[in-house]
């Protein structure tokens, strides 16, 4: 596999790959979708090419407030980055279209250097496919019936379907006397290679019609073939024909063609003269663009073949998927920001190569295959660390970028107030407030005045909108924290909270359930929680009920109740 190495520079590099998503966590906060904004406009400004930014979730109402404030489209919503068909398709391949022969189709498998190809009609729809390993299968396992030629069923056998003109086309002959050249017919070969009193009684059982004699320069068998009105006549090695027996055979409808092969060669060139439509693999199904890779491994490497067709909705056919593509660099590329556990990205992000991440959580990052560029320090936000980056090349983001970058400090850091916060959060919005002229403080208050979560949104959204899942070695648990102003809406809705808590709790088989309500203007928070009774029996924060703690002063899940949690489940 061909390795790609990615490296910040001020100026395009041709290892850049075709198309990076910069992204954030699930359920995205804020800060995650500002920081995924700005960090793609940075790698453009550093001449990248196929850079966007992506939300892995629907954006909350304060997201879409700051982006709408600053006037910066929001980033598209991608649920999932699993790698499709569609990633390795080759949509131009060769193709065998319907009415040509299996000769033809032979050629192009040769020229191709594939063991199978598509058929297709004039309007492109997927017919079926030939394969070599089909055709070699019809050769061995089709038992030879004793004839005339020592010929059989199958491939080997007497019996080719095909048209007078496809065998003109595939024994380059000459038509001495030609009937009903187009239609397709099925036709019983023979070879004139005895007596003629033998071949008179065995051709005497057989259909004329339907029958085709092979034959060199004997003219006495010639006349047979006329005499008894066969439907065809193909005389090898550019023997002549005598010009009364081809008056007869016009007059008696019996075509003659002249080939210059010789018999053996004659009667195994009839046989790739049928129409490749006729001789389909079975059981060819074909593939969807939009199927995951990931679904289709395991299946397609158990196959002998090694070209699967793919087709559309209407049985178009989109290309051909070959096992040598499902080892190919895939064209996307990711960039995670706030956030580096796979837990938490977008769905998929697993089977697609993450070529750097920045953040400032735990490091939870699984193994990578190549090195890879990553950025994580102690800040409160992820556009902090952007900010930064713009400073470190020399680059400047536009106002608009500022104003969100601006925006996702202070939701992150509650406006400088959270314990995460830093100087460098500090600075970052000292910097960020000159370049898009809006002050910090006012900004802040009309954030945190977009509408309650709680209000707007049902318990299970509340609940889902910021999960974190964690894994110690004894308990399995999750927290999710939303910001209020005041407790009012919360103590409204405690009770759908608390039920939507212990439903999750039971789906999820977790150990404890938490959620952090942290009213932004007090600064202080309350937990509502449902979980193993040693885990809620160690807590020390003031118990307000049954599932209800009073937390003063804690503003932040990461930094301060998260280390309480995991030394009370230790």
């Amino acid at each position: 596999m061909k390795r790609i190495s990615v490296r910040l520079s001020s100026h395009p590099h041709s290892d850049v790959p075709d198309r990076v998503i910069v992204i954030g966590h699930k359920n995205p906060d804020t800060d995650s979708i500002a920081a995924a904004t700005g960090y793609a406009e940075l790698k453009s400004q550093l001449g990248w090419t196929g850079v966007s930014a992506a939300c892995a979730g629907l954006p909350g109402e304060r997201t879409e407030f700051l982006f709408n404030r600053f006037n910066v489209a929001l980033p598209p919503v991608l649920t999932d980055v699993h790698p499709r068909v569609s990633d390795v398709l080759d949509s131009n391949p060769q193709v065998i279209s319907a009415g040509h022969t299996l000769l033809e189709a032979m050629a192009l498998l040769q020229r191709a250097r594939r063991h199978r190809i598509p058929v297709v009609d004039s309007k492109r729809t997927y017919l079926g496919m030939v394969s070599l390993f089909d055709l070699a299968d019809r050769l061995v396992l089709h038992a030879a019936d004793p004839g005339l030629d020592g010929g059989g069923g199958g491939l080997i056998g007497r019996e080719v379907k095909t048209s007078l003109s496809h065998i003109l086309e595939v024994l380059r002959a000459s038509a001495l006397s030609l009937y009903r050249e187009w239609h397709v017919e099925r036709l019983g070969v023979y070879v004139g290679a005895m007596s003629e009193a033998t071949l008179r009684r065995r051709l005497s059982t057989r259909d004329p019609k339907v029958t085709a004699l092979v034959v060199g320069d004997r003219h006495e068998i010639h006349k047979l073939a006329v005499e008894m009105k066969l439907r065809l006549l193909i005389v090898t090695g550019n023997f002549p024909v005598d010009e009364k027996v081809l008056q007869k055979a016009r007059a008696a409808g019996t075509s003659v063609l002249q080939t210059p092969f010789d018999s053996g060669t004659t009667v195994r060139r009839l046989k790739f003269s049928t129409p490749a439509e006729l001789m389909l693999q079975e059981d060819a199904d074909p593939l969807r663009a939009d199927e995951k890779l990931s679904d289709l491994r395991e299946i397609l490497a158990n196959e002998r073949e090694e070209v699967f067709p793919v087709v559309d909705s209407r049985g178009k056919l989109d290309g051909i998927l070959t096992k040598d593509s499902l080892e190919r660099d895939l064209p996307l590329k990711l960039i995670l920001v706030d956030h580096n556990e796979l837990g938490q990205a977008v769905d998929g992000a697993a089977d697609v190569p993450v070529i750097e991440i920045l953040d400032h959580h735990r490091i939870g990052v699984q193994q990578t295959q190549t090195p890879i560029t990553f950025i994580n320090e102690v800040v409160g936000s992820s556009c902090t660390l952007v900010t930064e980056q713009f400073r470190r090349f020399g680059k400047t983001p536009p106002a608009p970028i500022a104003g969100i970058l601006m925006g996702g400090v202070i939701t992150d850091t509650l406006m400088l107030r959270s314990p995460t916060s830093t100087p460098r959060d500090a600075a970052a919005i000292e910097y960020l407030k000159e370049l898009c002229g809006a002050d910090p403080k006012e900004l802040s208050a009309h954030i945190f005045a977009v509408g309650s979560r709680i209000a707007a949104q049902s318990a299970r959204e509340v609940l889902t909108a910021d999960k974190k899942a964690y894994n110690t070695a004894k308990y399995k648990f999750a927290l999710s924290q939303i910001e209020e102003v005041g407790f009012e809406n919360f103590l409204q809705h405690r009770g759908e909270l608390l039920r939507e808590i212990k439903a999750l709790r039971r789906e999820d088989h977790l150990d404890f359930v938490g959620l952090l309500i942290t009213d932004v203007m007090r600064e202080t928070s309350m937990m509502l929680c449902a979980g193993e009774r040693r885990i809620l029996d160690r807590i020390t924060y003031t118990r307000l009920d049954e599932s209800t703690f009073d937390l003063p002063g804690i503003l932040s899940r990461k930094k301060q109740l998260l280390p309480y949690l995991l030394k009370v489940m230790s």
